[in-house]
């Protein structure tokens, strides 16, 4: 037996916090059993009391001599990305929006929707690549712009991949992510027949968000607005899962609790807060204590909370082969996060007669191979991390990226989150940690 090279500690208030991230599983260890496995070398693990060692082993603290737990990572990464049971089409249904905010990294493209030779080519490639690769999950992610401008298009679509999916047993999954005021009642009815995943955005309490938000046609009141769509999801889509998006700047940090108080509604078991920083602030920048303040405060409301939680779950979406982005026009990418979806990005282009998408070489050639830097494959959180996507390592050559440049959260910070996350979602879903 020997240590896993994934696991570390912290002291905490004079115990000691254990972490291995090649589990993700934590033991807290007096100081008696601390000094014990510190001191103990791998070739007198077994010596250690039968307890202890029992629980070590059983997490994942040691591991058998011959596990390359590296190796095990990276076929792990491997598999995620080649994996052909899940089929993840994303769709900009417009580059267009209702509303306007300061914040946003994308070339609006007024007036742009789906049109009709796209969307048929977007059907037949639901069917090409099933009998290329037959899956069993088919995720349809609606994105933009705001998609619902477009809710004409995809209702079309929906209805198309519902009979599709039902005739193969497909489990269909249709995701959104939209500022939801115009999710309207009539639009929430017609989907409940799905099962909807929604990445809805507030950007303050109500007074910021709608200065930030503002509906220049309408001159609605979107925070209430999207407050009475959350609700809407929440009451009458049974099956649903929303990961509610607070895009915060050191102003709106201050307005967590006012926020939670407008979203207690909310099923824990169903929906998550995600804490997002606006790309215009710096890291070093950040309220620190206030940062802090708003985790804590939000897990207090028994709430999961996404901080740049790890582990992130899976592989980047867009770093999956099996996984496409059409553009309302028709070009195909592979990423939301670009500012422009336009020639010079473009990484595949679709045949709208068959359905077929013909990716350019750089795809084939780079898109999914192993571009870890030393720095992450010595790194001790690698399992859970997985290091920078494809995509930022093509773009940023030689430039250091590390999710903790990003968090603004020092180790042992961080660690402590992670610790209570992982003790809340025990208890929402009612496991053991």
């Amino acid at each position: 037996m020997k240590k896993s090279i994934y696991q570390f500690y912290e002291e905490i208030d004079g115990v000691f916090l254990h972490y291995t991230s090649f589990t993700n599983r934590f033991l807290i260890l007096n100081r008696c059993n601390h000094d014990l496995f510190e001191e103990c070398s791998n070739d007198a693990l077994t010596s250690l009391p039968e307890k202890l060692f029992n629980n070590l082993k059983e997490n994942g603290f040691i591991v058998e001599d011959d596990v390359n737990e590296y190796e095990c990572v990276i076929n792990g990464k491997k598999r995620e990305i080649f994996n052909t049971e899940l089929y993840n089409i994303v769709i900009n249904t417009t580059l267009d929006c209702n509303l306007s905010c300061w914040y946003c990294y994308e070339n609006r493209v007024e007036g742009s929707r789906l049109t009709r030779n796209v969307i048929e080519g977007i059907l037949r490639n639901i069917d090409f690549r099933y009998q290329k690769n037959p899956y069993k999950i088919l995720k349809i992610s609606f994105f933009g712009g705001e998609p619902l401008l477009c809710f004409s298009g995809i209702k079309e679509i929906l209805e198309y991949s519902k009979i599709f999916c039902k005739s193969r047993e497909i489990d269909l999954v249709v995701d959104f992510t939209t500022n939801a005021t115009m999710l309207s009642d009539d639009i929430v009815d017609y989907l409940k027949q799905f099962r909807c995943h929604f990445q809805i955005t507030l950007d303050g309490a109500e007074e910021r968000h709608n200065k930030i938000k503002v509906d220049k046609s309408k001159g609605i009141n979107t925070y209430k607005a999207t407050i009475r769509a959350l609700r809407a999801i929440t009451d009458r889509i049974q099956n649903h899962w929303i990961g509610l998006r607070v895009n915060f700047d050191n102003n709106s940090l201050k307005d967590i609790q006012r926020i939670l108080n407008d979203v207690d509604f909310l099923d824990r078991s169903k929906s998550f807060i995600i804490l997002k920083k606006v790309w215009q602030l710096k890291s070093n920048a950040v309220n620190h204590d206030a940062l802090l303040e708003a985790i804590q405060m939000t897990l207090d409301r028994g709430f999961l909370v996404d901080y740049y939680v790890m582990p992130k779950g899976s592989v980047c979406f867009a770093e999956r082969e099996a996984q496409a982005l059409f553009n309302y026009d028709g070009k195909v990418f592979k990423c939301t996060t670009i500012c422009s979806f336009d020639k010079s990005n473009q990484l595949g282009e679709l045949d709208f007669m068959t359905g077929e998408i013909s990716w350019k070489s750089e795809v084939n050639k780079n898109w999914y191979r192993n571009m870890l830097p030393v720095k992450c494959k010595e790194c001790r959180w690698l399992p859970v991390c997985l290091g920078p996507c494809t995509h930022q390592l093509m773009n940023h050559k030689g430039i250091n990226m590390c999710t903790f440049d990003a968090c603004s959260l020092t180790q042992r910070e961080y660690l402590m989150y992670l610790f209570k996350f992982n003790v809340l979602s025990a208890e929402i879903n009612g496991k053991n940690m």
